[in-house]
């Protein structure tokens, strides 16, 4: 990973592994079921596999993006710093010993290595909570992360003073409630929000949806497949697999 590149595998929902410029940033983790909670994908990483981690990001509160359970062993939790959208979620993950957890807020900036920049980016609210999203900018490459966002606007008011993105990872399967608002982008929004933050690759995130007892509640509404079929010349969609590791060449 001492190579300057920009790489994505996908673990499973919005867990993914980003390696910029040989820094390891893992969002969203995801490694537990629980009952009422299924994959419906394989997973495509252990934590026991991760590699040395630079960071971990999280865009929402909900289990399936912030599973402090299948974290518990991580090696270097203590020094690992951990970035939420909220001072609660930051406490809890205290009490669990990431003592470099840290609520930031929309707008707020870290350097989270030499020459990565990182910029939390609004993404709506599920209910009263924010959503993050995150924007990396590194040496190789810009990278987009929105694991829980369900409308193009805060991207389109995010470029209005920010660059392109190289590389942008969004929700696809347009998630929502048999009774109310659509919760993440399906493939049309998915798209668009690609689109507007001038990317040249669409990476489809939080695209599965497992048969559980949660599942019965809500509906989904498109799939990276569908998302494929969307995209124009300019846009190239690259739906990976679980586990599977892509190398981005900006050729």
């Amino acid at each position: 990973m001492n190579k300057p590149s920009v790489a994505v595998t996908r673990i499973v929902n919005s867990s993914v592994l980003l390696e910029l410029d040989g820094h390891a940033i893992l969002t969203d983790p995801w490694f537990t079921e629980r009952w009422w909670l299924r994959r419906g994908e394989p997973l495509g990483m252990q934590p026991e596999d991760l590699p040395p981690l630079t960071a971990i990001v999280v865009t929402n509160l909900a289990t399936n993006h912030w599973d402090l359970r299948g974290l518990r062993h991580l090696p270097a939790k203590d020094t690992t710093p951990l970035y939420v959208p909220t001072p609660a979620m930051a406490r809890r993950a205290k009490a669990q010993g990431f003592q470099r957890a840290e609520h930031l807020g929309w707008g707020q900036t870290r350097d989270i290595a030499r020459q990565i920049s990182m910029r939390v980016v609004p993404s709506g609210k599920t209910l009263i909570w924010p959503n993050n999203a995150y924007a990396f900018e590194t040496p190789s490459g810009r990278v987009f992360f929105g694991g829980e966002i369900a409308e193009v606007t805060p991207l389109e008011r995010y470029r209005v003073d920010q660059p392109p993105a190289d590389v942008t990872l969004l929700p696809v399967n347009g998630l929502r409630p048999l009774f109310g608002p659509r919760l993440v982008m399906g493939p049309h929004q998915a798209v668009a929000g690609a689109i507007a933050l001038g990317a040249r690759v669409l990476v489809p995130v939080h695209d599965a949806h497992g048969h559980d007892p949660l599942s019965r509640l809500f509906r989904t509404t498109g799939t990276a497949a569908d998302t494929s079929r969307l995209a124009g010349p300019d846009l190239l969609v690259n739906d990976l697999p679980t586990g599977k590791r892509w190398e981005y060449s900006p050729s």
